[in-house]
């Protein structure tokens, strides 16, 4: 009996077209929805203008028309925050009949005064085309701009574009530039990019213990890839002694998060008694699990533990459909060999059995064929506060109204208005920093606007 091993060391990195699945599913980068600041601004303003946390206060109960009216008030007054949250509610059709090309309208005008989401958004929708053609040259342009603005999620895609040659020429040197700024800001797909990229000595001599170091990062951020992978490291010895039961310890932790591959080779180590004890039982319940998310090998070899009775009850039916589905699959010598047990089987089964067999390996095929369809779809931002945008010269002048400085557009420019109100809040608030855009700036606001609003 020949078990099929599908480690995965050969998965290439995780490659991103504007929320398409390409060959791996991603985890998604969401921008995360935080209290914003709540402050009164000043009288003068209050009676003209909402406030732009009262919007997203109103989205958050699930008001949704309200925050839009809100919202279109301060967009049209040049709010770069309003301005996204409106085009994410037409985006989603939250409060509002869903409208991209309106949306896009508004993504234009956040993306104009550099709110990096807006510009990565804006990518995506050029190059699937939801507004006019698809325009692969402006979505790059506007997927660099983005990256360039400290986008972390952007940053990673044009790793992607590099790594993949998409829409560039292929360039694992930049790639690897790209999948670092993205590292650096957290995103585990990147960590684990980088590995694969040393792992596989692309751009860079083949190196295991940087990889391994790589997938580690990654690993600590939830990816499954990555503890997968580590696992190969540790069943094959390479760059790291060889020991079954780490391995088996990391592919476990993969196959619980959900990985197919990981499942495969977790039941890969009990069908074999490899770090474990062997428990054919034990093999055919991950077997199970990854054979039924499309994992080629797990369905042949779940069809063999099926032929044979191993810790399951022998059952050729079920056994010819699951050779039936790996002959289907992409790996062409293991399609070869699930047809051939396939066909053994066929001849034992009666014609109605096969019959069931096949409309059972239809629905099958029908059911993951739904599951890409419906992951492959662009992902849609949802309204965020001024923390989660990112975008420092907002930050500011948001604190600014909130502390009574300033009565200007938060429109992310540093104008007379706005220079004006640092000065004064420097002077009046007696802080000990230069007036201008930083960390360090903002941080004194935030400190005076926290302690306002304990009084």
């Amino acid at each position: 009996m020949c078990v099929q091993q599908n480690y995965g060391g050969s998965a290439k990195r995780l490659l991103v077209a504007p929320g398409h699945l390409m060959r791996l599913m991603r985890l998604t980068i969401l921008l995360c929805c935080v209290a914003g600041f709540t402050a009164a601004i000043r009288p003068a303003v209050a009676q003209t203008l909402p406030s732009f946390d009262s919007g997203y206060a109103a989205y958050e109960r699930g008001a949704y028309e309200m925050a839009h009216d809100i919202w279109l008030v301060l967009a049209k007054r040049g709010d770069v925050d309003a301005q996204f949250n409106l085009a994410a509610l037409y985006d989603n059709g939250f409060g509002v009949e869903r409208d991209v090309k309106k949306a896009a309208l508004w993504y234009v005008r956040a993306a104009a005064r550099n709110v990096g989401p807006a510009e990565l958004v804006l990518a995506h929708i050029l190059r699937s085309g939801e507004v006019g053609t698809p325009d692969d040259e402006q979505a790059l342009r506007r997927l660099r701009s983005a990256a360039h603005r400290g986008s972390a999620e952007a940053q990673f895609e044009l790793g992607v574009a590099y790594d993949w040659g998409i829409g560039v020429t292929q360039n694992y040197a930049t790639a690897a530039i790209w999948y670092e700024k993205a590292a650096a800001q957290g995103v585990a797909e990147a960590k684990y990019n980088l590995a694969i990229l040393y792992d596989e000595g692309l751009g860079a001599p083949k190196d295991h213990a940087v990889a391994l170091a790589w997938y580690r990062e990654a690993a600590r951020g939830g990816n499954a890839m990555a503890e997968n992978n580590i696992g190969i490291l540790f069943e094959k010895g390479l760059g790291v002694p060889q020991d079954y039961a780490v391995a088996v310890n990391w592919y476990a932790r993969a196959a619980k998060n959900g990985l197919a591959i990981g499942q495969n080779n977790l039941a890969i180590m009990f069908h074999l008694g490899h770090g474990v004890a062997r428990d054919f039982k034990m093999a055919a319940r991950w077997y199970r699990a990854a054979a039924e998310q499309g994992e080629q090998s797990a369905q042949n070899n779940l069809g063999l533990l099926l032929a044979n009775g191993l810790g399951v009850a022998r059952n050729f039916v079920e056994a010819t459909q699951w050779f039936l589905l790996a002959a289907g699959g992409p790996d062409n010598k293991l399609a070869l060999r699930a047809s051939t047990n396939s066909r053994d089987l066929a001849a034992q089964l009666a014609g109605d059995q096969l019959a069931g067999v096949q409309a059972a390996v239809d629905r099958h095929n029908e059911v993951l064929a739904a599951a890409l369809k419906l992951v492959a779809k662009r992902k849609i931002p949802l309204p965020a506060t001024t923390q989660a945008m990112g975008h420092r010269t907002v930050t500011a002048q948001r604190l600014l109204v909130a502390l009574g400085y300033y009565e200007g557009a938060v429109d992310g420019l540093i104008g007379p208005l706005t220079l004006e109100a640092m000065e004064l809040a420097r002077r009046k608030e007696g802080l000990n920093v230069a007036a201008k855009i930083s960390d360090e700036f903002i941080s004194a606001l935030s400190e005076v606007h926290a302690k306002r609003s304990m009084h």
